[in-house]
């Protein structure tokens, strides 16, 4: 038995206790935990649960976060509380078993809980990727190669004026819905207008959308921001074609958890966007004429294509040690608690770190040849 100590939110040192690990390595680059976590470090962590629940329940006679416990339990149901109390407790437990057992785990574990009951011990197992053989190809050459490529860009004086004028209908059309709110119409709308019909391009009007005096000024500005939005789209197409070439030359033995957790964030960002049209997932799939299962084979190459551009990702920031500065890491979580003061702060740290590391690659490739 293996004892750790942690500390309660009252700072009070508690025992936790995990028995029985077993390992298992199972093909594809995967393996297989087992373990139990004690009956009373399951105890503490439903006591947490209880309370980390009961903080959002509403029941009619009693304000959020003092409802007795019986009452509490008997609106959200046991099951649930249980469900909570393990994900805390393998949150505390299983990181440690990997460090244990010297697992090199990628990823985000497949649990399945064996046995699960208010004061029994938690058993359950776990199947994990690991990082997998990997036969990088040369990135910094075919990274060289498609950066140094040198490209010419212009703005044609048609381009211009069509921005131009597409930049005066915009400022028309927000002045009139502007407008039709201050005159109190219910729901104001976007009018059309025709060129002949938009703001004409003076001084007085440059000064109205900016730090600008003259209309050649404005019309400089213009110009360059188009440039400038040409030269990231050529980076971005560069970027695209240099981490393909890197996936197409390198020999990847990628987990077939990496390609489902690939598959279900697919699915979770197409049901967000889904989501904003009103629709839901049933009938966008009657729409499409699929099941779910046809869309996830549909969906596996891209699934696999993100999958192996993560771990060569990760692998370049290994070899290159590249890595993002804290300070700028915690400035970033700052920010997201501040619009999302719920969010775990684990998950953002690792979205934040990943996100910036990831940045930090690719801003090495695109100057490893300078």
């Amino acid at each position: 038995m293996h004892i750790y100590v942690v500390t309660d939110t009252l700072g009070r040192m508690k025992d936790t206790q995990y028995s029985d690990v077993k390992t298992k390595k199972l093909d594809g680059s995967e393996y297989e935990i087992s373990a139990t976590i004690s009956a009373e470090l399951l105890t503490y962590y439903r006591k947490k649960a209880i309370k980390n629940l009961g903080s959002d329940v509403e029941v009619p006679g009693f304000r959020k976060g003092h409802v007795p416990e019986d009452m509490l339990i008997g609106h959200i149901g046991e099951s649930k509380v249980m469900e909570r109390a393990a994900n805390m407790a393998l949150a505390e437990v299983y990181p440690k078993i990997i460090t244990e057992v010297k697992i090199d785990a990628i990823g985000a574990p497949k649990i399945q809980l064996t046995k699960l009951a208010d004061g029994n011990p938690l058993e359950f197992t776990a199947t994990t990727a690991v990082m997998p053989e990997i036969k990088l190809a040369d990135y910094s050459k075919i990274a060289k190669k498609i950066f140094s490529k040198e490209e010419t860009f212009e703005v044609k004086d048609e381009e211009l004026k069509e921005t131009l004028t597409h930049i005066r209908r915009q400022r028309s059309q927000a002045e009139s819905y502007e407008q039709q709110q201050k005159d109190g119409v219910e729901h104001p709308t976007v009018p059309e207008i025709k060129n002949e019909d938009v703001p004409e391009l003076t001084d007085e009007f440059v000064q109205t959308l900016g730090d600008f005096k003259t209309v050649k000024d404005f019309e400089a500005k213009v110009r360059e921001n188009i440039l400038e939005e040409r030269k990231l789209r050529d980076i971005e197409k560069k970027r695209i074609e240099t981490v393909e070439k890197i996936i197409a030359d390198s020999k990847i033995e990628l987990p077939n958890l990496l390609i489902d957790q690939e598959i279900a964030r697919i699915q979770t960002q197409l049901e967000a966007d889904i989501a904003k049209t009103g629709t839901k997932l049933e009938d966008y799939l009657k729409n499409v004429d699929k099941t779910i299962e046809e869309l996830h084979i549909d969906w596996k190459p891209e699934a696999e294509k993100r999958g192996k551009l993560q771990l060569i990702l990760n692998t370049i920031s290994k070899e290159q040690n590249i890595t993002p500065v804290e300070e700028e890491v915690q400035k970033e979580i700052d920010h997201v608690k501040e619009h999302y003061p719920d969010a775990d702060e684990e998950n953002i740290r690792v979205y934040v770190e990943s996100t910036k590391r990831n940045e930090m690659v690719f801003k090495f490739l695109e100057n490893v040849g300078e």
